[in-house]
């Protein structure tokens, strides 16, 4: 299909005449909207705006103290300021001149009208008689004049000012400070500077972003197009709200004592879940799909230390991110290291966690009983990380452990409560509660279900919460051990009911005074949120668009991703991101908590997605919508199958791979000539075997001279397919008739490969 200027400016969002001076100035020779653009027209196109955009960088620092660079190009807008101002000074010159010219005409008329006046009173008084007493008339033709003139200038003085056509000088171009927002869209910017849009769109295109005037675009390129165009930006800090919000709560108690927050982190199969289900004496490690935990849980327990809470995280490595929030809400970090297996690389992740939260290790060693324990060897390991035990002189406590067996546990509570001890951990335990999303899912009878660790406050049935872009009343709270229950104070973890939608792991929560500051909360949060995404988008699509004008496209594997909590959810699309790669990558189309509806089978039918379900299953709607359109889709209950389910279809939708495998050389004897089938190459078969149907290259002193097919194979007299090693025969080469002694006739076979992630 045949891309014409006209297309090309309707994908970049620019009108036809813009994309013309932007191809002229690339040295392009279109002038037309009607022009047909190459491919080598854009990947010049794409040459010039790169090369634009890098050429005389200026800095520029803003208010924030954040440098941007910008190019020190004069402006095309101030050169067609300079252009209008020069065509508006010419044509008031001319109205000037046009003006003189007609008041001139003007006078002469009156001159003329008095002179005529002047002879038809002379000729009057010739023929009439006067009185001798009386004296002849004077006309002053000077005042006469004079009088006409000034009648003139009352006539044009009468005229309404509004209707003359008025020829005014150019405003003179006033530099200003612009106050750019962290975002803002391209019109409101256009207006902050008051010039018209199209000049803002015009300048974004100067620095390779393509955008309308409805685009939402970041603080750093608005300061670029501010002083493009020729004023200063000013980087506006925007009042933190989230911080001015949880400020609104003022704790009239003074903060007492309470439990610590406790994570359980390590690699996987390490026995972070099994020392835990000792502690609590449940079996939670057998409902795991895989033996291994899929997401956090979070559980009270009484301990003969006093209470404390727990928070299990997941060992693999796809769970990064939920380790992360879990160290970031934790006052405790147990690490767990298995005796016989030693610093694995989630191992070193959870300890950089735990550094970065700025939170206390205390190290359980388990699994001493089995075969391989070598708790010296992990304590020199975890030394060389900085983790010093404290039996070595440092100021790590150390513990060895036996989770399934309870070996040790009792010590590693009272390490756990010590540490606490000298924490000296206090909270406000009356008041409005805040705290963290620890987990959320959407449950089919139950709706919204969130985990909530309370950090301050006490949270109570029929409070109004505000988390994230959720809100709602509480119904219901629901401790540990599933009992209903009617307050819960600080370091608690309990489930909640009520909330208008799931929130996302990880999101603050805050009890709020009435409905309508709940609402403004939420409504902020969700703009921020827009804004965000549409950033990324316009992101995504520019990279896209320049991906295309100078290189050929990855190919993209689009997923909709459905998973039974939110933490989980944002682990599966993290790892999904880092399976990317040079040659193919995962676009995230959707993703959510619930089951996979209908909506869910259309979009993927839009957009030809797969669908991926973590613990949910498709309605009988959307069932019927996949069946019908064949949409892949895939369930699963382990992290690594569907990293493994995905990186198979990746692989699928690369190229195969062309592989030559050489299957036999001859060398050329002799060189006959045949009337009847042309130059024959009587040959010697000196490796493999030789084919009549496969391809051949012609090789003169080690050298490629000629690529082609053979036209004839035979041994003897007769016709053959195929000659073997150490045999003479008979080659014709189709096309060629250059062949030499001494030259080698090299068979070869291609065979496509798939390529692997």
């Amino acid at each position: 299909m045949t891309l014409t200027v006209k297309d090309f400016a309707k994908t970049l969002k620019i009108s036809d005449s813009a994309l013309l001076e932007r191809m002229q100035n690339a040295g392009l020779s279109h002038s037309k909207s009607s022009d047909e653009i190459t491919a080598a027209d854009k990947q010049a196109l794409l040459k010039s705006l790169k090369g634009a955009k890098a050429t005389s960088p200026r800095s520029v620092t803003s208010g924030s103290g954040v440098t941007v660079t910008s190019k020190g190009k004069i402006s095309k807008e101030s050169e067609g300021t300079r252009s209008y101002s020069d065509n508006i000074e010419a044509k008031r010159a001319a109205a000037s001149e046009q003006l003189k010219e007609q008041q001139k005409k003007r006078e002469d008329q009156l001159k003329e009208a008095a002179r005529l006046k002047q002879e038809e009173i002379k000729k009057r008084d010739k023929f009439k008689k006067v009185e001798s007493e009386k004296p002849a008339i004077k006309v002053n033709v000077k005042d006469q004049l004079s009088s006409a003139v000034n009648a003139y200038k009352r006539r044009e003085a009468a005229f309404p000012k509004d209707s003359e056509h008025k020829f005014e000088a150019p405003t003179e171009f006033i530099k200003k400070d612009i106050e750019v927002p962290s975002s803002i869209q391209v019109g409101e910017l256009a207006k902050l500077m008051a010039v018209k849009g199209n000049i803002v769109v015009k300048n974004l295109m100067g620095l390779g972003v393509v955008a309308n005037i409805n685009d939402i675009i970041d603080q750093e390129t608005a300061i670029l197009v501010v002083e493009e165009i020729g004023h200063n930006g000013i980087a506006l800090k925007e009042e933190n709200f989230e911080e001015d919000l949880a400020n609104l709560i003022n704790y009239a108690d003074e903060a007492t004592s309470r439990s610590p927050v406790v994570t359980v982190m390590g690699h996987v199969d390490h026995g972070k879940t099994t020392l835990l289900d000792f502690i609590r004496k449940t079996k939670v490690v057998d409902g795991e799909a895989g033996g291994i935990t899929q997401h956090i849980g979070a559980y009270e327990v009484e301990t003969s230390k006093g209470k404390i809470t727990f928070i299990d995280t997941p060992g693999h490595a796809a769970f990064s991110s939920m380790r992360a929030r879990g160290a970031n809400t934790t006052d405790i970090v147990i690490l767990v290291v298995a005796a016989n297996d030693g610093i694995k690389p989630q191992t070193e992740e959870a300890i950089n966690h735990a550094k970065a939260a700025g939170v206390s290790i205390v190290v359980a060693i388990n699994k001493i009983d089995l075969d391989g324990a070598d708790i010296d060897k992990v304590k020199g390991d975890l030394a060389a990380k900085d983790l010093a035990p404290e039996d070595w002189g440092g100021t790590t406590q150390m513990v060895p452990v036996s989770a399934l067996k309870g070996t040790g546990v009792d010590k590693l509570l009272e390490s756990v409560s010590l540490e606490a001890e000298l924490l000296e951990l206090r909270a406000h335990h009356k008041g409005q509660a805040q705290g963290v999303v620890i987990e959320s899912e959407l449950d089919k009878f139950r709706g919204s279900v969130a985990t909530f660790l309370i950090q301050n406050g006490t949270l109570k049935v029929g409070d109004l919460v505000a988390s994230g872009n959720s809100i709602g009343k509480i119904k219901s709270i629901v401790n540990s051990d599933g009992t209903k229950i009617k307050n819960a104070g600080p370091s608690a973890a309990v489930e909640v009911l009520g909330l208008n939608n799931v929130p996302n792991a990880g999101d603050p929560f805050q009890v709020v005074e009435n409905e309508k500051q709940a609402r403004e909360i939420a409504e902020y949060r969700i703009s921020k949120e827009k804004e965000k995404k549409l950033l990324k988008q316009k992101d995504d699509s520019a990279g896209d668009l320049f991906e295309s004008l100078g290189q050929e496209s990855k190919k993209v594997l689009n997923v909709i991703v459905k998973t039974d909590v939110g933490g989980t959810c944002e682990a599966i699309a993290a790892s999904l991101n880092d399976l990317s790669n040079d040659l193919a990558k995962v676009k995230i189309v959707s993703s959510g908590v619930g089951g996979i509806t209908e909506s869910d089978a259309n979009l993927a039918l839009a957009v030809d997605s797969i669908i991926l379900g973590f613990n949910v299953r498709a309605d009988n709607s959307a069932k019927k919508i996949i069946e019908d359109e064949s949409i892949p889709l895939s369930y699963h209950s382990i992290i690594y199958e569907l990293l493994d389910d995905v990186k198979a279809r990746m692989s699928g939708l690369l190229d195969p791979i062309i592989k030559e495998e050489i299957v036999g050389t001859a060398e050329v004897l002799e060189v006959f000539n045949s009337p009847k089938f042309g130059q024959i190459a009587g040959c010697n078969v000196i490796e493999g075997t030789v084919f009549k149907n496969k391809p051949v290259r012609v090789l003169r002193d080690e050298i490629v001279i000629f690529e082609g097919e053979l036209d004839s194979l035979r041994r003897f007299k007769e016709d053959v397919n195929e000659v073997k090693n150490g045999t003479e025969c008979g080659m014709g080469i189709k096309n060629y008739k250059d062949i030499k002694p001494g030259d080698k006739i090299e068979v070869y076979d291609r065979k496509e490969e798939a390529q692997s992630m």
